[in-house]
């Protein structure tokens, strides 16, 4: 009997997994996935996910629907905590079918992760275009105030664990006794606090460019990076409003200004109302 934790559901009826043991693999089938398998080399995905398994500091999400794995993520515990003394966690790896392209299945997949993982966790994105999902869950560039050092490893955001309850994500519904049976079963002797996955209704940008990939997260193809926000913009646009952002501009102001921009650049341009920075641009996808 598979002995995986049943995280929960979203509502198009796909089931996240802790896995607990490699022989659990065996009774599920690896769907269709690319990008770590074009430049990573990961021909074998089922020998990947059981040989991470076999390490006790591994922490591996599946998504799963209809028996077959349609989304994983691999975090691993880092070998020292941080200042406060909690847990740290590096997200390695996320991953999501094709199939499953611009329908925020990454993101629910790291609702999960941070509902069961205690502590930080920091990640280094490869692209632009995986730094905006990461940013998008709230993850930030580390300060000096931050209680993950991360001096020597440049690249790196990190998500403190005060900030894992602004992390939202609606359409699915977590097993609350599940989650917290996994949060206790992989750390007893830390403190776990009793908040779980919040599903509240987006209000802000989904700021799902970075969801844009069929692959997300730390590794996403496919895609030209937006535009440099080296410094202030000026175009001409129609005013949409005003938007609160999931994550600060680097000014440290949450609020932009949205514009719809036709002409040879379409698309939705989000600007910040501190500095007039270019925050975000959605281009108008062509059929």
């Amino acid at each position: 009997m598979v002995e995986m934790f049943e995280l929960g559901i979203s509502d198009d009826d796909i089931t996240f997994y802790k896995l607990e043991h490699a022989f659990e693999l065996d009774k599920l089938t690896i769907g269709e996935f690319t990008y770590f398998r074009k430049y990573l080399g990961m021909s074998d995905y089922v020998s990947n996910f059981k040989s991470w398994l076999k390490r006790p500091s591994v922490v591996l999400v599946v998504a799963v629907r209809d028996n077959t794995v349609v989304g994983w993520s691999m975090n691993e515990r880092w070998s020292s905590p941080a200042s406060d003394g909690r847990p740290v966690y590096v997200l390695r790896g996320i991953e999501v079918s094709p199939k499953l392209a611009r329908m925020g299945m990454g993101k629910k997949i790291f609702c999960f992760i941070s509902g069961i993982l205690v502590g930080h966790i920091i990640t280094k994105p490869v692209n632009k275009i995986a730094k905006l999902f990461f940013e998008s869950l709230n993850f930030v560039e580390p300060t000096h105030n931050s209680s993950v050092d991360l001096g020597n490893y440049p690249g790196y955001l990190v998500l403190e664990e005060n900030r894992k309850q602004i992390v939202v994500c609606d359409g699915i519904t977590p097993y609350d006794d599940k989650v917290k049976s996994c949060r206790l079963k992989l750390f007893p002797k830390e403190a776990v606090s009793d908040s779980l996955i919040n599903m509240k209704k987006e209000s802000e940008v989904s700021e799902s460019s970075a969801e844009c990939s069929a692959h997300v997260t730390t590794h996403v193809p496919g895609e030209e990076p937006p535009e440099d926000e080296s410094g202030p913009v000026d175009f001409e646009g129609k005013f949409l409003g005003e938007q609160k952002m999931m994550s600060p501009c680097k000014c440290g102001n949450f609020l932009v200004n949205k514009y719809m921009v036709t002409g040879k650049r379409s698309g939705t341009a989000f600007i910040c109302t501190s500095c007039s920075v270019e925050r975000y641009f959605l281009p108008v996808r062509k059929k």
